[in-house]
């Protein structure tokens, strides 16, 4: 349809299409141009000649024209490129969003000692119920211009509990929503798929408002923040965000890495093809792959010994992928060894000092090991003061902190219980998570400390304590360990001023849907930012208009100063060169006229100049270049005795040049000398 168009000359209506459509291919946008221009030649040729005639021998002149005129790609049928590539997680979500924020924060916001303070926060997080690996916060803002996905993944779920005092409150409300559409899309099953996608859409357009406030130009330079946009859509046609994601094959890249490392390099692409090619083949024959034989006709596969292997081999059953998930035994518990921590009688446990709400209590003297860390419902295992949510003997969902782990008789976890706030916190909009007190106790029966079976765990969770409400500070708590030894460096951690005050991590992507599940709907349902969102992108056009009026004010200023430097260095340059041509004319008369040269400045100017330059220099006589080195091997005196060539024409010669001194003409030169050029003084 755009190739017809172009057989029209209808130029807007092919730019018109193509917006609408997606669809803007390389190949035909060639013959677009070649048709366009083609028909401007035909029309002006013979101006009566009608549109349609003049499109029917454009469209006749493509058919005879060898080469593709589309990607074969968009010939495919059922292919829409526009509707089935659908938004990838890593490059847009990470590297897109989280990596501009990261980004502008460190460039525009943050100094040296509020990154110093950002790295002591960064790594004081909590990492409990959280699936991060451990954070290195000193390497992350060493080598903050080249992170990975991984970083900005944990940037991503921790960042909004840190940057109190070093980010405006637009700032923080830009970290807050990524950090709330991130934790939407790393999920695992979604239980009703259209309050899913409006929360989707609801947390887009958060973050795109943020944008807005924070840096109005960035979505109109940004195509990742317009992808942003068709989550929705692809969700609806593909399904769960995390399988169209292509993070986990990064890890691929090692394998391919490989591949390159152990090629001769002299046709790499086809020997990494080959391996490749070889290794689905192996994983074909243990697969017990059939494949047709040509001499038999038939198909057969590889014999039962080899098939063995895979059954047989762990490694190669965990290289393919098909290792049988280990059994989820909740309330399972490993428990730390006797020689490390004996056994407990149960009066001296702190369990002890609460009620036991389940079956007969212990005998006194019983005793108990300690436990390291307890697996619950999800799987999850949760050691000493983990975060999680649990059932009680009556069955209702609590929350709260794993203060003791028990093994008797029975598998007994001791729960410091925490309750939720009935408002979500001020600056982050997350539920708040606090302890029990007045009302909590008298009128709700809530318990500070409650004894539960272990496998009345359901799932972990993070939260993070409030520092901004505390106001805590970091502390030495020693010195820095390297190479399995400390040094002088001291080592700095937060310390929480009290441990009554906390945030639940709604930016966490561990078991958030089950999260979600649980807590109040109040609590968890996003909702805009701005209630006239209309109104406010009204508001931020007229902000990037002026943003951008003012981005060019100061581009321009700085090219105009930038050609008036150079116009300036070129009227030095062509002064320079006015005297140094005075200076050469008055050398060539003292010549021809047989009088002493008088020393001038130029002569100093034009010997910096080449000093600076070095090695060979042209000779502005004609005569051919000088090499340096050759010079010095050929120098009879000292260094301050010769003249560059661009002074006096130089070969060596005194610098005052005095009566005595030999002065040739070019005439008087050697025979296989002449013809070099006039002027030249050995």
């Amino acid at each position: 349809m755009q190739l017809d168009l172009a057989a029209e000359g209808k130029m807007k209506d092919i730019e018109k299409r193509q917006t609408a459509s997606g669809t803007k291919d390389k190949i035909t946008q060639y013959w677009i141009e070649k048709l366009i221009q083609r028909g401007a030649e035909i029309r002006n040729a013979d101006p009566s000649r009608s549109v349609r005639d003049v499109a029917q021998e454009l469209k006749m002149w493509l058919t005879v024209q060898p080469g593709d005129k589309m990607n074969p790609l968009l010939d495919i049928a059922g292919l829409d490129p526009s509707q089935d590539t659908p938004v990838e997680l890593l490059h847009t979500v990470l590297l897109g969003v989280i990596k501009y924020i990261w980004h502008f924060m460190n460039t525009e916001k943050w100094k040296d000692e509020d990154r110093h303070l950002l790295a002591i926060r960064l790594q004081s997080t909590d990492l409990s119920g959280l699936s991060v690996p451990p954070i290195r916060a000193s390497y992350m803002f060493q080598y903050r211009n080249n992170l990975i996905g991984k970083h900005f993944k944990t940037l991503m779920q921790t960042l909004a509990f840190h940057v109190d005092s070093m980010a405006s409150p637009e700032e923080l409300q830009l970290i807050v929503t990524a950090g709330d559409l991130g934790a939407r899309l790393w999920i695992s099953v979604i239980d009703d798929m259209e309050r899913h996608l409006k929360q989707l859409e609801i947390a887009t357009g958060n973050v795109l408002d943020a944008f807005d406030a924070v840096d109005p130009l960035r979505i109109i330079v940004k195509i990742k923040l317009h992808l942003l946009t068709h989550l929705p859509t692809d969700i609806r046609r593909f399904g769960l965000a995390i399988r169209f994601s292509t993070e986990i094959f990064e890890a691929y890249n090692a394998v391919f890495r490989m591949c390159s490392i152990n090629s001769n390099h002299i046709a790499p692409s086809r020997d990494i093809s080959q391996k490749f090619a070889s290794m689905d083949r192996v994983k074909h024959l243990l697969s017990g792959g059939y494949w047709w034989n040509q001499q038999s006709s038939s198909w057969v596969q590889a014999g039962g010994a080899v098939r063995q292997v895979l059954v047989n081999d762990p490694v190669v059953q965990r290289h393919l992928g098909w290792v049988k998930p280990e059994p989820i035994i909740p309330g399972a518990v490993r428990v730390i060894s006797m020689r490390k921590q004996p056994a407990l009688e149960w009066r001296k446990t702190e369990a002890s000092k609460h009620t036991w709400s389940f079956g007969d209590p212990p005998q006194p003297n019983s005793l108990w090991r300690i436990g390291q860390h307890v697996t619950t419902v999800s799987g999850d295992g949760v050691p000493k003061l983990g975060w999680v949510f649990a059932r009680d003997v009556q069955g209702q969902a609590i929350f709260g902190r794993v203060a003791e782990i028990l093994v008797g008789k029975k598998n007994i976890v001791m729960l410091e219980q925490f309750v939720c706030g009935e408002e979500r916190h001020p600056n982050l909009g997350w539920p708040i998570a606090r302890r029990p007190r007045g009302t909590d106790i008298t009128v709700g029966n809530v318990q500070t400390h409650v004894v539960l079976e272990a496998s009345a765990l359901q799932f972990v969770f993070s939260v993070q304590h409030d520092c901004r409400k505390g106001k805590c500070l970091p502390v030495v708590i020693g010195k820095q360990i390297q190479e399995r030894q400390e040094t002088t460096l001291d080592r700095q951690l937060i310390h929480h001023t009290d441990d009554d005050h906390f945030i639940i991590n709604m930016a966490g992507l561990h078991n958030f849907v089950e999260l979600i599940r649980i807590l109040p709907k109040h609590l968890t349902e996003l909702r805009y930012i701005h209630a006239d969102r209309q109104q406010f992108h009204i508001d931020a056009s007229t902000k990037a208009m002026a943003a951008r009026t003012k981005k060019r004010q100061k581009t321009a200023a700085r090219r105009r100063a930038t050609a008036a430097e150079k116009k300036r260095q070129a009227e030095e340059a062509g002064a320079a060169a006015s005297r140094a041509e005075k200076a050469a004319a008055e050398a060539e008369a003292a010549v021809v006229e047989d009088r002493d040269i008088e020393p001038s400045a130029t002569d100093d100017e034009i010997e910096a100049s080449d000093t600076e330059r070095g090695g060979r220099r042209s000779d502005r006589s004609g005569c051919g270049t000088w090499d340096a080195a050759e010079s010095e091997e050929e120098d009879i005196g000292s260094e301050d005795d010769y003249v560059p060539r661009g002074g006096q024409g130089g070969l060596k010669a005194k610098k005052h040049f005095p009566s005595q001194s030999l002065e040739l003409k070019a005439t008087q030169l050697h025979p296989k000398r002449q013809g070099v050029g006039s002027g030249c003084v050995i």
